[in-house]
């Protein structure tokens, strides 16, 4: 996308360059010395999303100079703005330019600025974006359970200088959330605009889901504000559709190839689009029809692949997602949204016969190392996310335990979506008895994390302490990486902030590495319900890396009480 948008700029500059060449080949007999050279100093322009029903307006006032006289009266002034599908439109005739923006407003605006000496003929031409400044583009939010009411909490920020506030939701909205906290979900992939009208440059915006008891929040990511176009129903449009408005929220994820939903442990998926319309994914008759029930998932998404595979602990086995087309095209999702109900039965009735449906996992080219659709009875699955393997290439890792032993299991997304061949869809999985003591996490998960930044490595907790697994030897290697000085805490949450690949984030024209695939987050509930969330930047093998003095480099940020669930949500700018 930033190649696409960097030759965008070039052939505005190419058009542009032509022009002035033209415009210095009319001037006949004049010496360049004796041209009247314009010169233009855009200035650096940016806004804030303003909430919603809300506007906010941004003055561009660049400065403009000329080489042979000091009045401006010989110049003339023309803005132009760039819209849907690449086009231009022109927008202004003074030296400066004021305009609107609204909450819809979420992506890079660009404007060019074209001054012109009218006695001379000569147009010089400036670029003028201006960014958006979005709140909470890297940020930890952490659900807390405070006498049973749920609040949101938030760390903000990247480095040292985070912004760390117990009740981030009242302090932006100056409201409460209702009912008993459950857990915490985020799409940071969702379109801004349609991709119809924007193909080249799409903007993303976020949405950050916050379930209770009392209600399935759908928040902006940028202002904490209940989305203005989103809910939960009209997500999942085909609950409220079907009269059913029970709901049951367990997990949410999105990345940039699709968005999906746990709900009562059925799967809800949309594709990659701004319209965010959910259908339900059946159980095909491969894999055994009627009903399921779907524990944890995993979307990933790699160079040339995505893939979609969730856990099913009825059937003890993982199925995958092999459909993302839905059976319906852009045009007749978007009636469905317009039609207010009058097109449910295009809806619930898809006009293709590729409906969404989920299969078993059979073998690919090469033979599986694991049988996915036999796995152990009482299986907890704790995580599934991504890691390395050779050459580069992600594949999924899903870890869970019976007892005190853990099962990790690998399966190949590019062998499985067909995109690879020779591969087997399930390459390797590994039994590994567990170090520390788990007791404390009773018949639940136990806190797992893993990302593709690392060779098949994964991250456990088991009491107080975090326990590094090296899945490249022969054997299992298990190291302790980190302990908290509180003996009787407990450490009851771990999470990469991404387990993809690290996000480059553009500001203006420069290209900024996150690292958010290696950095991970803990939590550490003390004895009194007080909880820290840590935070690690680690290596390549895995270890915390070290700061100048050669200390490990872990920041403790607390303040929080009883957290629930936390996720990390972050912005891609384009």
């Amino acid at each position: 996308m930033n190649i696409m948008k960097t030759f965008r700029y070039a052939a505005v500059l190419l058009a542009v360059m032509a022009t002035v060449s033209s415009c210095y080949e009319d001037l006949g007999n004049y010496e360049y010395h004796e041209i009247n050279e314009i010169i233009i100093t855009p200035g650096v322009y940016s806004y804030s999303t303003p909430a919603a029903g809300q506007t906010a307006t941004v003055t561009l006032d660049p400065a403009v100079s000329q080489t042979m006289k000091e009045d401006t009266g010989n110049l003339s002034y023309v803005w132009k703005r760039q819209g849907a599908a690449l086009s231009w439109e022109e927008v202004g005739h003074e030296p400066t330019y004021t305009f609107e923006v609204t909450s819809s407003d979420v992506q890079t605006i660009n404007f060019i600025f074209a001054v012109t000496d009218d006695e001379l003929g000569i147009t010089t031409y400036a670029e003028i974006p201006v960014n958006p400044i979005f709140k909470f583009e890297q940020c930890w939010f952490l659900l807390q359970d405070v006498n049973g009411q749920a609040v949101l909490g938030s760390v903000d920020g990247e480095g040292d200088g985070r912004v760390v506030t117990s009740d981030i939701y009242r302090q932006e909205t100056g409201i409460s959330l209702d009912g008993s906290p459950k857990g915490l979900g985020v799409h940071p992939y969702r379109r801004s605009l349609p991709i119809r009208e924007y193909p080249m440059d799409p903007g993303y915006e976020i949405l950050l889901g916050v379930f209770t008891s009392a209600k399935p929040y759908i928040l902006n990511g940028s202002t904490l504000a209940e989305h203005s176009s989103l809910d939960y129903w009209r997500i999942l449009y085909g609950k409220k559709a079907s009269g059913d408005m029970r709901f049951n929220p367990q997990m949410m994820q999105g990345h940039t190839n699709g968005f999906a939903i746990i709900d009562d442990g059925r799967l809800w998926y949309a594709v990659p689009d701004e319209l965010a319309l959910m259908y339900e994914a059946e159980l095909g008759q491969t894999a055994g029809g009627g009903d399921y029930y779907a524990t944890d998932m995993n979307l990933s998404y790699g160079r040339n692949a995505q893939c979609l595979v969730l856990y099913d602990s009825q059937g003890s086995r993982f199925l995958y997602y092999s459909n993302s087309g839905l059976g319906m095209g852009y045009n007749e999702r978007a009636d469905i949204i317009d039609g207010g109900g009058t097109a449910d039965d295009a809806y619930f009735n898809p006009n293709q016969a590729n409906t969404a449906s989920l299969t078993d996992i059979e073998e690919g080219d090469l033979p599986n190392m694991f049988n996915p659709s036999a796995l152990p009875a009482g299986l907890v699955m704790d995580n599934m996310g991504m890691t390395q393997v050779e050459n580069g290439v992600s594949n999924i890792l899903a870890t869970g335990h019976v007892g005190n032993t853990f099962h990790s299991y690998e399966m190949s997304m590019y062998s499985i979506t067909g995109h690879t061949a020779g591969l087997s869809n399930c390459p390797n999985s590994w039994t590994v008895s567990m170090e520390g003591d788990v007791s404390s996490y009773g018949n639940g998960k136990i806190p797992v994390a893993t990302s593709d930044y690392f060779i098949r490595l994964f991250f456990y907790a088991a009491g107080n302490t975090i326990y590094k697994v090296d899945l490249t030897s022969d054997s299992p290697v298990i190291t302790p990486l980190w302990t908290a000085d509180d003996t009787g805490a407990v450490i009851t949450g771990l999470k990469m902030k991404s387990d993809t690949t690290n996000e480059d984030v553009r500001y203006g024209e420069e290209l900024l590495p996150k690292g958010i695939a290696h950095h991970m987050g803990a939590i550490v509930r003390h004895q009194d319900g007080s909880c820290d969330l840590v935070e690690f930047n680690l290596t390549a093998a895995g270890e915390i890396e070290q700061d100048g003095s050669g200390n490990q480099s872990v920041r403790v940020f607390d303040g929080f009480t009883n957290v629930v669930d936390f996720v990390f949500s972050y912005r891609e700018r384009i």
